[in-house]
């Protein structure tokens, strides 16, 4: 079997481990395929932490829905209830909280307030801390999002 060294790992393997690509020489990348994903899941890391970026990104994957709906495509609707599926068993926790936010709103011991950073009314609960599920932050979608990148941003630091 014909081998390849990859520049990034300075392994040889063989050609099925590289992605194919026709500017090339030889018809392959000149990284190998996990060398590839591992660049990609680092530079997503790096672009998620930042704000511009992000709405960016948001407003690029409203324009992508917008146009596939107007050519009358539909979703993967079983592919996106097994990614939340899987979602609910990865974070039974914060499913749980959410719940005891519902019902608390319900029952009228918690009542919205206007988001803390802007004053916009069309806020979300915002958890800092999972096991206080009755202790939220009111936050627009916008600024719940912008702390979720600050919170990812400490963790990454620690």
């Amino acid at each position: 079997m014909i081998q390849k060294l990859c520049f990034k790992c300075q392994i040889s393997k063989p050609y099925s481990e590289f992605y194919k690509h026709r500017m090339m020489a030889d018809g392959y990348l000149g990284k190998c395929i996990s060398c590839v994903k591992e660049y990609e899941r680092l530079r997503l890391i790096r672009l998620s932490s930042d704000p511009i970026w992000m709405e960016k990104e948001l407003a690029r994957h409203r324009e992508k829905s917008a146009r596939a709906r107007a050519l009358g495509k539909k979703p993967n609707l079983e592919a996106s209830r097994k990614a939340k599926a899987q979602w609910d068993i990865r974070n039974k926790h914060k499913k749980q909280a959410q719940g005891k936010v519902n019902r608390a709103l319900k029952l009228g011991k918690l009542t919205r307030q206007p988001c803390q950073v802007c004053g916009e009314m069309r806020v979300q609960a915002h958890h800092e801390d999972y096991s206080k599920p009755l202790d939220v932050m009111w936050l627009c979608t916008k600024h719940h999002a912008e702390r979720h990148v600050e919170l990812n941003k400490i963790k990454r630091t620690y």
